[in-house]
């Protein structure tokens, strides 16, 4: 395929679907990942889209995160060791909330494998699909307004029902961590939830990678006081840990 017949399909698969992924399109269109990269540059030129780790999206007014078939393909490993660590937390008979991160779906794939009996409160269609045939696994979705950039339920409804349930640890992730202003979001609905999370279970858990640790997003989750334990990929830098360890919370480093 021609160069200029490439950059064409790409920009109508963007088009149709919202955003690509850099290694699908490699295989489609059966040229190296860094032709497709050198493409994306070229096209950025004369199209507006937000280019990220492992793929580009087109911008949405109300809606900036990077989708969640981006997200799935990026930090992989990271993602896979925080959720062996974190299932390593949960015990037989827990109730635990689960948001709609891929981090949290890692969380899922790994207590899948563990063979324990629990009860998982979650917004995320991905987390119920990955837990649905666990006959171990008593799984309550919460319904509301359906967000497709993450596969997720959002809004009043999914709050009002938050309301009426608690369990005995939370997993949630953000978009971003200042530890003077405290856990971050990139989206107003999708914060509420994980603040409901937060509120509702008697221990509190921010699974995180370590790229998270940097300027905050625009809607406050918590403060950092209000967490019980972060669980992160790699060695955070002497000055945050002395932050978290003032507030004492526990630091689980999975590296």
């Amino acid at each position: 395929m021609l160069a200029i017949d490439r950059l064409k399909k790409i920009e109508e698969l963007l088009k149709e679907n919202g955003s690509i992924v850099i290694s699908q399109l490699s295989d489609l269109l059966d040229v190296s990942e860094e032709t497709i990269r050198r493409d994306l540059e070229k096209l950025s030129k004369t199209m507006k889209f937000k280019r990220v780790r492992g793929g580009a999206y087109l911008y949405e007014s109300s809606d900036t995160e990077v989708p969640v078939k981006i997200r799935e393909r990026i930090y992989i490993k990271e993602k896979q060791i925080i959720g062996v660590k974190s299932v390593s937390f949960i015990d037989d008979g827990d109730t635990i909330m689960l948001d709609s991160s891929t981090t949290a779906l890692y969380i899922a794939k790994n207590l899948n494998l563990s063979k324990k009996k629990v009860t998982v409160i979650t917004n995320s269609i991905k987390i119920t699909n990955e837990l649905a045939d666990n006959s171990l696994i008593k799984i309550i979705c919460l319904g509301g307004t359906l967000r497709r950039r993450t596969k997720s339920y959002v809004g009043y409804m999914t709050t009002d029902s938050l309301m009426n349930l608690s369990a005995d640890k939370a997993f949630v992730s953000c978009s971003s961590i200042d530890l003077f202003f405290g856990v971050t979001d990139n989206h107003n609905l999708e914060a509420r939830v994980r603040k409901g999370m937060l509120t509702n279970s008697v221990k509190k858990f921010l699974v995180v990678d370590y790229t998270k640790f940097e300027k905050p997003a625009v809607n406050k989750i918590c403060n950092i006081k209000d967490l019980d334990v972060i669980i992160v990929d790699r060695q955070l830098s002497d000055e945050n840990l002395e932050i978290l360890k003032k507030h004492k919370i526990e630091v689980v480093c999975c590296e």
